[in-house]
Order: structure tokens, then C-alpha cells, then sequence
């Protein structure tokens, strides 16, 4: 599953060279593909630097966005590296999640979380689901 997203991404950027911005779009909802979601943004970001990559996470995935999460120090690599990550507020509500508990630099998404996801879509991003 991971090669195929890769080679996907691969694909994106290399039809999308000489052309406007790349924007990225990533969703995640379960908790246990944030390793794959952590693995595909940076393949993205590598070689890169001008990709736009947004996440938006929600469902059972937002407890993975907990500074005391064992992905804590990977999503913060992430998004030191510019990839824009954005929680669902309804999703944290639901699972008990505090907004002072998550990672430096994660967004709350006040809208929720497929709001977001169709803005963004609106706004030209192109959508993968992980």
C-alpha cells in the first residue's frame, strides 16, 4: 500500500512540474495509518520545497496528535517541515482530547473536519485518503 501511495505522489509532482503550486491534500481518520500518513508526507516534501501539503484529521485518528502520543516527535518533524496538519474540534469533543494536549503547530479546525476537507478540495488540492 505504501509503494503504490508513493509512486502516486511521484506522479503528482511530476505532472505537476513547470505548472502552478502543488497542493496536497492529505486525510486521515484512523488511528492506526498515521504511520503510512507520516511516511507519504515526507516522501512529498522531499526534493519538494515549493509543495503545499495540508492534513486533516479526525475520527479515532485526532488521539494521535497528543504531545504524549508515541508519533508525537514524527508529526512534529512533519510539521517543522512546513506540512500544515489541522484537527477536527468535534472529533476531539468526541474522544476526550484536549486542545492544550496537541502538538506544538497542529491547527484546530473549528468548521470540523470535512468541512475542511471540502474547502480545501474547492480550493484546487488534490485529495488522497490514507
Amino acid at each position: 500500500m505504501r509503494n503504490w501511495l508513493v509512486l502516486l505522489f511521484s506522479f503528482l509532482l511530476v505532472s505537476g512540474a513547470g505548472a502552478e503550486q502543488i497542493k496536497v491534500l492529505l486525510h486521515l481518520d484512523q488511528a492506526d495509518q498515521a504511520v503510512t500518513l507520516i511516511s507519504v508526507a515526507e516522501e512529498i516534501i522531499k526534493g519538494n520545497p515549493d509543495v503545499d501539503v495540508q492534513v486533516v484529521v479526525h475520527g479515532a485518528a485526532v488521539t494521535r496528535l497528543r504531545r504524549d502520543d508515541y508519533l508525537n516527535a514524527d508529526f512534529q518533524r512533519i510539521v517543522d517541515r512546513g506540512v500544515h496538519i489541522g484537527v477536527c474540534n468535534v472529533s476531539m469533543a468526541r474522544k476526550g482530547v484536549l486542545h492544550d494536549s496537541l502538538l506544538s503547530g497542529v491547527e484546530l479546525i473549528t468548521e470540523g473536519g470535512i468541512a475542511r476537507i471540502l474547502a480545501l478540495q474547492k480550493q484546487g488540492y488534490s485529495y488522497i485518503k490514507i
